[in-house]
């Protein structure tokens, strides 16, 4: 069976002549991204199990890609109400192809990382999710219909689980993202630019102990958030990453 797998999940995603390429020049990858290059998008059309990228060896095929693009692309027209295969829209369909490599190199390094702290998932904790959104859907064959308009086989989704489950423990094992503190002088300087934001607005601003509560989420999630990516990039500048595309 081909596997095209989407992580996530949780992760909208993409002329060429690949396979002559890695034929003349030996099947050796570039260390620069080609969707850093230009201004357009790139026509990703090779055979889906054509390898785009490597991470430490791991490989990222064509099927992959599209799997996972497919995903993000359907998300974003259907928040933003906007054709993504119009050519007017041809910088956003090609912010969303670097956006989406990305994304399947970083989640790649961070499944990786999972394993090699010898993280698991139990068959039984995927079954249950499955049986879930089997539930959500109100039957086997709604959920058909879920996997096919997602191009996604019951095994991909399986997969997806299970790289879910495991970043998420990586992240509770190296992170401790529920520890997070932080200081009132952040919790200050936020409530001042909601005060701002109201008032740009014309309207008054509620007092701080209204607010406080949310203010304090806001602020965890930015500080987590901003945890995570220190990691993911620290993760990634110690990676093996080569791309096999034009």
């Amino acid at each position: 069976m081909k596997r095209r797998i989407l992580w996530l999940l949780p992760i909208l995603l993409l002329s060429l002549f690949m396979l002559a390429a890695c034929q003349e020049n030996g099947d050796t990858g570039s260390s620069e991204n080609p969707l850093d290059e230009g201004a357009g998008p790139h026509d990703l059309d090779y055979d889906e199990e054509a390898v785009l990228v490597t991470v430490n060896g791991d490989e990222i095929t064509q099927g992959h890609y599209d799997t996972y693009i497919l995903q993000l692309k359907n998300r974003y027209e259907a928040e933003h109400g906007m054709d993504l295969d119009d050519p007017q829209h041809g910088d956003v369909a090609a912010e969303l192809q670097i956006r989406a490599m990305n994304e399947l190199i970083e989640q790649r390094a961070l499944v990786q990382r999972s394993k090699e702290l010898n993280l698991s998932v139990s068959s039984s904790y995927v079954d249950q999710q499955i049986q879930g959104i089997i539930q959500q859907q109100g039957s086997p064959e709604a959920f058909d219909t879920f996997l096919e308009d997602r191009d996604l086989t019951r095994e991909d989704l399986e997969t997806l689980i299970e790289e879910d489950y495991l970043i998420s423990k990586l992240y509770d094992e190296e992170l401790s993202l529920n520890e997070i503190s932080y200081e009132e002088e952040e919790l200050t300087a936020l409530y001042d630019r909601f005060v701002a934001q109201r008032e740009d607005m014309g309207r008054e601003p509620e007092p701080f102990e209204e607010v406080e509560e949310e203010l304090v989420q806001a602020l965890l999630t930015r500080l987590r958030h901003e945890k995570q990516q220190n990691y993911i990039e620290n993760l990634i500048d110690n990676s093996d990453i080569e791309y096999f595309f034009n």
